[in-house]
């Protein structure tokens, strides 16, 4: 065999296997960095929150809601003990308990309704793992008398009292002469006077003595696109209307988690008592960086 002919078939088989091998070799290390990229690229390209809320437990009642993007909320509806399974910062939201709403005495419609709960928002809390967290969740005021002052919302708060917390609304009053005052709160309860509404979104309660509104916004987390909470309970005097965020209409009790405070007594001329505020609620989120 030739020089020619050996070239051909030995130096020419050697060159085309390195060839196929290196040129696999290159098709595999570029799989390769493709599967180890491909997750960074969706992770960049999605948006997900980094600090998404870690696994948890809770005793008593919640809702846990996902809002995309690896964002996450916890609307706690009772009160119980959180904990969760790894360190987290989050954003509170917090509402205290509507003040009750004023009954009527027969012969005398001066019946106020009850404030709505204060609230209180704070931004980027730690959390350690493990750790049980006390969360309270702050009942309605009781309803009214048929003279006298309704009572009081409790406070919500979480993880520590003295710093994280939401006083309840108060309760309206009914005292036959000059007329009932509205409770005040997050947002103030109408007063007995001329279908007198309760307040929303941190305003004072309609009437000569509409209760005082906190005059901060009252929406979750005071973001503008945020739910609406603690309204105002109405007057009873005639027929009114409880502020948006929760607040009864004369002759019906605040809302359920929501702070609302409580209507005044539907008067028809007979003693009647006022109506309770609704609880509060505390709500939990992964923290959102502005």
């Amino acid at each position: 065999m030739s020089i020619r002919e050996l070239s051909h078939y030995g130096m020419f088989a050697r060159t085309r296997k390195a060839k196929s091998w290196w040129l696999m070799r290159q098709v595999l290390f570029a799989l390769s960095a493709m599967l180890f990229l491909c997750p960074v690229i969706v992770r960049t390209g999605g948006g997900v929150n980094k600090n998404k809320l870690p696994t948890f437990t809770y005793t008593g009642t919640y809702t846990l809601i996902d809002d995309g993007d690896g964002n996450r909320r916890i609307k706690f509806l009772t009160s119980g003990t959180l904990v969760f399974a790894k360190n987290v910062t989050i954003d509170l939201f917090v509402v205290g308990g509507g003040g009750g709403g004023a009954g009527s005495q027969s012969g005398s419609a001066w019946c106020a309704g009850g404030g709505g709960g204060y609230t209180g928002t704070w931004s980027s809390i730690i959390l350690q793992a493990g750790i049980g967290y006390p969360i309270v969740v702050g009942a309605g005021g009781s309803a009214g008398p048929y003279t006298g002052i309704a009572g009081t919302g409790g406070k919500s708060w979480a993880f520590n009292q003295d710093i994280y917390f939401a006083n309840g609304g108060t309760g309206g009053s009914s005292y036959g002469s000059p007329r009932g005052t509205g409770g005040s709160g997050g947002s103030g309860g109408g007063s007995s006077a001329d279908s007198s509404n309760g307040g929303s979104d941190g305003s004072n309660g309609q009437g000569p003595e509409g209760g005082a509104g906190q005059s901060t916004t009252t929406r979750e987390f005071a973001e503008a696109a945020g739910t609406l909470y603690a309204g105002g309970g109405a007057g009873g005097y005639q027929f009114g209307y409880g502020g948006a965020g929760g607040g009864g209409n004369t002759g019906i009790a605040g809302s359920t988690n929501t702070g609302g405070g409580g209507g005044a007594s539907a008067y028809n001329g007979t003693s009647k008592l006022g109506f309770a505020g609704g609880s509060g609620i505390v709500i939990v989120r992964n923290h959102l960086a502005a």
